[in-house]
């Protein structure tokens, strides 16, 4: 299709849109755009794995920034093509609203494309610094992010999901035929054929949907095939990772902390809350407060990728809820309440091994969700991680707003 009917979608486009409920997808088609230097990357990496393979270098012995370009690469590559799927196949259902989306489907869409721009953004740095270990800063392997709940599955999603599906399968044999290739060292003999085994349940769980699937499918099959292929997917992502990094398969799992319920809206959508981020327990007094409100307008203003910011916040709700974590207190008990800079998040205590925002968190950990644009307006990056603890009583208040200066003490 143009990408100008995407981008300027015509009069009947939008009106038939609004018909059914459609939203415009320019901001996933941005994420969409930004995101495709992830399979330029993906060539990158896959010459590399051919050469440490003919040379017979295997991964056991590869410096570490080669092992984080592959994995950081491979997770890139896996959530920019699930995101791409998801929308070609809700285009190619319904031609007529080119350029416009389900909010599932442009909720699902902008999950997986927020998180292309972390992964790659990683890769590239493991590609400059060869001594760069993405492990010692991400918990791995990493998981996908949540799927949107939506009973039953849009039969474009299960296309979108067995397209992308077929295209990790290629690229997951691939990579398994390199490891090989590369050679085994003594004590690891075992190791290919484990990896052979994941990548066989992959094949096995995807050929299974494929047989299932047809355009008129019951209710209950249609089921069958959504599980089916979603294992498929999960266990492609996971093996990729393996085979970039295979040291992983020695370390324990950790409990992921999976949004179970709905997600959160993103800016523009009904029910959107510009507060969501801040801590429950001060949320109505930042609300009271002008220069509070404008700074709040200016980070979400300012959030290149709402999405991804929503899905860590997804992911500490859903850890919350659990009993996972908890609201941060003192020795005491007494509640410790919020971290100092806008959104002036609530500070948590984990109470199991968790997973959040890709970074394993152990039980006594006190931490807080930062989420900056401050350093934007000097030529940096926007902020978006955890901070750990252990935090301590302070007066000072930063409103992170640089246009009037941020801080006040």
């Amino acid at each position: 299709m143009e990408q100008h009917e995407v981008t300027h979608p015509r009069l009947m486009t939008r009106l038939a849109a609004a018909l059914r409920g459609e939203v415009s997808a320019q901001t996933v088609e941005a994420y969409r755009r930004a995101g495709v230097a992830a399979y330029e990357d993906l060539l990158a990496a896959e010459k590399l794995r051919d050469r440490l393979a003919g040379c017979g270098t295997c991964l056991w012995e590869a410096r570490p920034g080669e092992l984080s370009q592959l994995l950081c690469t491979w997770n890139a590559f896996v959530l920019q093509t699930l995101g791409e799927q998801f929308v070609e196949a809700d285009y190619a259902a319904d031609p007529r609203t080119v350029g416009y989306l389900p909010p599932v489907t442009a909720e699902q869409a902008a999950a997986f494309f927020g998180e292309v721009e972390q992964w790659s953004s990683l890769a590239r740095r493991a590609v400059r610094d060869q001594a760069y270990d993405v492990g010692a800063d991400v918990s791995l392997p990493a998981a996908l992010p949540g799927w949107v709940d939506v009973e039953p599955c849009p039969r474009p999603h299960l296309a979108a999901m067995l397209a992308a599906a077929r295209t990790m399968r290629d690229h997951a044999q691939a990579a398994l035929a390199d490891f090989v290739r590369a050679g085994i060292p003594d004590g690891k003999a075992g190791v290919p054929g484990k990896l052979d085994g994941m990548v066989a349940e992959a094949d096995g769980a995807v050929s299974h949907a494929e047989s299932l699937w047809s355009p008129t499918a019951t209710e209950a099959v249609h089921q069958r095939v959504e599980a089916s292929v979603k294992h498929g997917i999960a266990s492609y992502h996971l093996v990729g990772q393996l085979l970039a990094m295979p040291t992983l398969l020695g370390r324990p799992e950790t409990e992921v902390a999976l949004v179970t319920g709905p997600r959160l809206p993103l800016p523009g959508q009904p029910g959107f809350d510009p507060w969501c981020l801040t801590d429950p327990g001060s949320r109505e007094r930042w609300q009271h407060d002008p220069a509070a409100r404008r700074a709040i307008d200016v980070l979400w203003r300012s959030d290149p990728a709402p999405a991804a910011t929503l899905t860590v916040q997804d992911q500490i709700d859903a850890a919350l809820g659990s009993g996972t974590v908890l609201a941060g207190t003192t020795p005491g008990g007494q509640p410790i309440g919020h971290y100092y800079c806008c959104p002036w998040p609530a500070i948590y205590l984990v109470r199991k091994p968790v997973l959040i925002a890709g970074r394993g968190l152990r039980p006594g950990d006190q931490f807080a969700f930062e989420v900056s644009a401050e350093e934007m307006f000097e030529g940096g990056a926007f902020k978006r991680a955890l901070v750990l603890g252990p935090f301590h009583p302070t007066t000072e208040i930063d409103y992170c707003d640089p246009t009037t200066g941020g801080h006040r003490d």
